[in-house]
């Protein structure tokens, strides 16, 4: 027994003695066998006799010496786990994002299987660190523990910088290298025609708010030509652009149903970027130009079943759409280019005897589906991103009922299908054994979106105070709900220049990636909790965003200035932004690689030396935007740490 207990302790030092050596501290400590060793040797030196001429030791002084051993390393443990627990840390949750992504029955993650990641992902990060448990919305590609602790926050941008450069020329970027162990790739901004700052300083409130906030301008704008009319009776009236009407049938605007930029990607909608190398050259958009949608925009459900294939994938096995009038457009089986091996019928109904006949193709449907959409329809469905992935097509004015109704109280917890249809349209679907019918559900999923259009936009939804027994609350219609002053931001102009495929191309992803018009200030939320903020950028973007809420903001013409004011910022302010901008002199222009290097360099070596200045604690992170240039979309990385 004595042996067995002996055993046990030497197992449990040798574990605490690996722990030590993880965390850097075995240096503190002696390794408990070569300290046993040397005791050992120092005691058969001094009395020969003691050891006996076998050598065994003495059991009891044995254990004494485990035990003491033990203690100390336990005690070690402690203290280190202590201190651990008083600074925040910060690590990457890109397998369980990549999780929810694909199938259950998929085992094997790919790299296309991580949904991309934007600039606004960065902001969600930043805005969890301020606000904390407040936050409405946590990041979902990371996990901040202890964000309590964070000192301050700095964000740093490496204009122009890419992936390309990062890979192409990486013995220039040993700061980002050695010092920041986080690191996420993210789409470039200017391929959808936004910034790094505008995509990380404007917060988009809540859809109520915004609707608030867009009735409040209409009135005033509709009181104000009221009052010109007024004055100027005798001159005749000219005419002016007033948005479309309501809907006939729609209580409110139908376009405040829509799913947001930000909402899309949350909702892991297929959207047309370049990332990570991967570019889905099997997907179409539904139509090859779109015209901006309004509530006069006809809406259209769309559903899809689908089938196990040999490839690990559900692939299309019929899809049906029908219109407001609930009169069925399409309604095809398609038939999968892998084989099937299981039709999943119980959720899909569908069999071997019905595809067998089948020769409709995902290129068919395709082609019938960007027939029938108009340029502004609007498409619904419940969930409808999975059905897109099944059709493998995009499309940019959506109106998803997993959304716009929520019982819950969470955006993460859906309600089906099923149970939605029950409790607001009063009627059964899904019934039986023979599986779904995309017929069924797209009618379903329409009647839901016409019936929530017939009361208000927090219907249906307890996270807007719907209630059951509230059935029909009163939208909010004084501002009162707003906790930020909501900013106006409009849509800059269209340009006069000649049509180009670029143009065209940028036009196209315009529609996917609206520019909101009313927004949260990053820096107004800052200053509500106490912060203090200072920027050191371009002129540019302190003109338009650093010219209140009590904001430090300096404007900079090279790299070296900003360098050296931002040094003395990060001791003294929560939250400080800044960029490097001088490597957007040397794209496009023909020089030695020699130039870009020295350039790369004296960036890097920049960024490590507001490092070594910043606060310990502080949340740091690194932006490598990526770019576009002549057509050619370059992808960037974010950096991430908490600085020791």
């Amino acid at each position: 027994m004595e042996t067995k207990r002996e055993k046990r302790l030497e197992a449990k030092k040798r574990k605490a003695a690996a722990f030590l050596q993880l965390v850097k501290k075995e240096e503190e400590y002696v390794a408990p066998e070569k300290k046993n060793k040397s005791e050992d040797s120092q005691s058969n030196n001094e009395n020969p006799a003691a050891s006996g001429s076998s050598g065994n030791k003495n059991p009891q002084n044995f254990q004494q010496m485990a035990e003491d051993e033990l203690l100390k390393l336990r005690q070690a443990l402690r203290e280190r786990q202590k201190l651990s627990m008083e600074k925040p840390k910060v690590f990457l949750t890109l397998e369980e994002m990549a999780r929810e992504n694909v199938p259950s029955f998929k085992t094997d993650l790919k790299e296309e299987d991580i949904p991309p990641l934007f600039i606004s992902d960065i902001q969600s990060l930043i805005l969890f660190a301020v606000q904390k448990s407040a936050c409405r919305m946590k990041p979902r590609w990371c996990k901040l523990l202890r964000g309590g602790k964070v000192a301050s926050i700095v964000v740093m941008v490496m204009s122009g910088v890419s992936n390309t450069e990062l890979e192409k020329y990486p013995e220039s970027f040993s700061t980002l290298k050695n010092e920041f162990q986080i690191h996420i790739d993210i789409v470039n901004p200017s391929q959808y025609a936004r910034t790094v700052p505008s995509e990380l300083f404007c917060i988009l409130p809540p859809r109520h708010e915004r609707i608030v906030a867009s009735k409040s301008v209409a009135k005033k704008k509709v009181e104000k030509e009221k009052q010109e009319e007024s004055s100027k009776k005798s001159d005749p009236p000219e005419e002016t652009d007033h948005p479309p009407a309501l809907h006939k049938d729609d209580a409110f605007p139908r376009t405040s149903l829509l799913l947001n930029t930000a909402q899309l990607m949350q909702e892991k909608y297929p959207l047309p970027v370049q990332y990570c190398n991967v570019n889905p050259v099997n997907f179409k958009f539904t139509k090859e130009d779109y015209l901006p949608v309004d509530d006069q925009s006809p809406m259209f459900a769309l559903d899809c079943e689908m089938c196990l294939t040999v490839a690990r994938q559900l692939e299309l096995t019929r899809v049906s759409i029908v219109d407001e009038k609930l009169e069925v457009l399409y309604d095809t089986l398609v038939k999968p280019y892998n084989r099937i091996i299981n039709y999943l019928t119980e959720f899909s109904g569908i069999t071997k005897a019905l595809l067998d006949p089948v020769t409709t193709r995902l290129s068919d449907v395709q082609k019938k589906i960007q027939e029938i959409l108009p340029a502004n329809a609007i498409l619904c469905g419940q969930s409808l991103g999975g059905d897109l992935k099944a059709i493998k097509m995009y499309h940019p004015y959506v109106i998803d009922t997993s959304c716009i109704y929520n019982l819950s109280g969470r955006p993460g917890i859906k309600t089906g299908l099923k149970r939605l249809t029950e409790m607001f349209i009063k009627e059964a679907i899904q019934e039986g054994k023979k599986g779904h019918d995309s017929v069924e559900d797209s009618i379903a999923t329409m009647k839901l979106v016409k019936h929530k259009l017939k009361h208000n936009v927090n219907y249906g939804d307890v996270r807007m105070g719907w209630t059951v027994a509230d059935n029909n609350p009163e939208e909010q219609t004084d501002g009162t709900g707003s906790e930020f002053k909501l900013l106006n931001m409009e849509e800059p102009e269209e340009n006069d220049e000649p049509d180009t495929p670029q143009k065209h191309i940028v036009s196209r992803q315009k529609a996917f990636f609206r520019m909101e018009r009313y927004f949260y200030s990053m820096f107004e939320v800052l200053q509500k909790y106490g912060l203090t903020a200072a920027m050191v950028t371009d002129q540019e973007t302190v003109q338009k965003f650093g010219m209140d809420n009590g904001v430090v903001a300096i404007g900079s013409d090279s790299d070296k200035k900003t360098k050296s004011l931002v040094k003395s910022h990060v001791q003294f302010h929560d939250f400080v932004y800044n960029s490097y901008d001088n490597y957007l002199s040397h794209i496009g222009v023909e020089e030695t690689e020699e130039a870009k290097l020295n350039c790369l360099q004296k960036m890097d070596k920049r960024i490590g030396k507001i490092l070594k200045n910043v606060k310990q604690n502080s949340l740091v992170i690194v932006i490598v935007p990526g770019r576009s240039e002549a057509g050619k979309q370059h992808t960037g990385t974010a950096f991430v740490k908490i600085k020791d």
